[in-house]
């Protein structure tokens, strides 16, 4: 009580994962484990063993992760699903090891943001395993407990304990150890468990009071800007030649977002950019076409205060695309290393570190099939001066410009700056910006719905290969 306390005034979010075999009295050892605690300030998960390989497995972990000051523990998770689709499932080991490297990278991200990450594994013999599943079939009370999943684990044990073993030394690391606990006598299991989350929490907040003085990360040069101050504006468009093009642009796409509906493709599109560059009328074209019930726009601001209490992608992480939806975010977790980086709203090590978070985040939703297209649109100066002249003179259209506008618009170098080296760290193979210049709108329209059914459409040739 007294460690949870001290967790909730220091804001230290507490991660606590009970895993291990069937039959190892988990269930007791959490219960155990709560009864030390406030109610008030944690939050307990219990999750099915899914093993749905389709789908980016981390996420629903991802949305329950503890805020600051509070405390989450699972029974079961993100390492059983994987168990999970290795041995009943038959998925190789390259795609578990895939697997373990996000797993790894989700807890470090966790871990950087000053949380603090527990896990246990209950350990037993086969023999055990076996003795416990037949006493609890016998007891109409736990009967239902045992599982065909279960006994398959005790028939195949040597399997499941080798691959027990490669992920308790793939993911076992400095920063999420594992902590491996003997539960033939429960008594001792408890004790292990709540012996190690005192010492754990203690030295972690001790180390909290006295941080170490690192130094800081230099920043970019203004000289890596030049991408984008370099960029000429385009010709224009005639209006029948942009209408023509449109149309049939956004009667292919209306086409592709079938199609991503049928093969359950999640889609992803984010817009980024200079103030007033156009990214309400860009993404306006691209909804024009799709079906209401299948994209979900999602206008990122500033963050409010339950977000703030969590690390900084959750509110992203609950808003990723479900099989064969569409999300459009207007801005993005890009904030990070943009507004947040030039408005000294994070630390220099926050935002540095951001960049390897938000490309190790895009891999997983890339390996688990979601489309994602990145664009960043970018105006020069002058025009972006008469588009808010332009606004501010109508009264139809004065809502948009805002003081925050002008305010960022003094600090043109610094944002061009972070959006230069953001370009040059975030685009991936498996998620590359397309940089779009916007002074001519229609211009700009037409090479971001080309380049969404582009995407989209090599995308759904890939998932017909994998298929066949």
């Amino acid at each position: 009580g007294a460690l949870q306390r001290r967790a909730r005034e220091e804001g230290v979010p507490v991660l606590i994962l009970i895993e291990g075999w069937e039959g190892a009295n988990k269930g007791r050892l959490v219960n155990e484990l709560l009864l030390t605690l406030d109610p008030r300030g944690y939050r307990f998960h219990a999750f099915e063993r899914r093993g749905d390989e389709e789908y980016p497995f981390l996420l629903p972990y991802l949305e329950v992760t503890p805020p600051r000051g509070e405390f989450a523990v699972f029974s079961g998770g993100w390492y059983a699903e994987v168990l999970l689709r290795r041995l009943l499932r038959g998925e190789e080991r390259s795609d578990c090891t895939a697997a373990f490297r996000d797993i790894c990278a989700f807890e470090r991200q966790l871990a950087d943001a000053g949380g603090v990450v527990l896990k246990f594994f209950c350990h037993i013999d086969r023999k055990e395993q076996k003795a416990r599943l037949k006493e609890r079939e016998g007891d109409l009370d736990l009967a239902w407990f045992v599982t065909p999943e279960a006994w398959e684990e005790n028939k195949r044990y040597d399997d499941f304990l080798l691959c027990a073993e490669e992920m308790l030394s793939s993911t076992g690391t400095e920063y999420a150890p594992w902590t491996l606990v003997p539960a033939t006598d429960f008594q001792y299991a408890a004790w292990k468990i709540l012996s190690t989350v005192e010492r754990v929490l203690d030295d972690c907040l001790a180390r909290k009071r006295h941080p170490a003085q690192d130094s800081l990360l230099e920043g970019v040069s203004d000289g890596e800007s030049a991408l984008l101050s370099s960029m000429e504006p385009e010709g224009a468009m005639e209006d029948q030649e942009y209408d023509d093009r449109l149309s049939e642009l956004q009667r292919e796409l209306r086409s592709l977002e079938l199609r991503v509906f049928r093969e359950k493709l999640p889609v992803a599109l984010v817009f980024e950019g200079v103030d007033a560059a156009g990214k309400g009328g860009a993404i306006r074209r691209v909804t024009e076409s799709l079906y209401p019930m299948n994209y979900t726009v999602y206008p990122v601001g500033a963050p409010d205060d339950q977000e703030r209490r969590h690390h900084y992608l959750w509110r992203f992480w609950k808003n990723f695309p479900r099989d064969g939806h569409v999300a459009i975010f207007d801005r993005s977790w890009y904030g990070r290393v943009l507004v947040e980086r030039v408005e000294g709203l994070c630390t220099p090590e926050e935002w540095q570190s951001a960049y390897r978070e938000i490309n190790e985040m895009e891999r997983h939703l890339s390996d688990y099939r979601t489309v994602l297209v990145k664009f960043w649109l970018q105006i020069d100066k002058d025009e972006q001066l008469a588009r808010f002249e332009s606004r501010g003179g109508d009264p139809e259209r004065s809502w948009k410009l805002t003081p925050d506008d002008w305010r960022n618009r003094d600090k043109w170098d610094l944002y061009q700056t972070a959006a230069a080296e953001m370009l040059l760290r975030t685009s991936t193979s498996y998620a590359p910006w397309t940089v779009v210049a916007t002074n001519s709108k229609r211009l700009a329209r037409i090479r971001i719905l080309t380049a969404v059914t582009e995407s989209i459409r090599r995308a759904l040739g890939q998932e017909g290969r994998r298929k066949r």
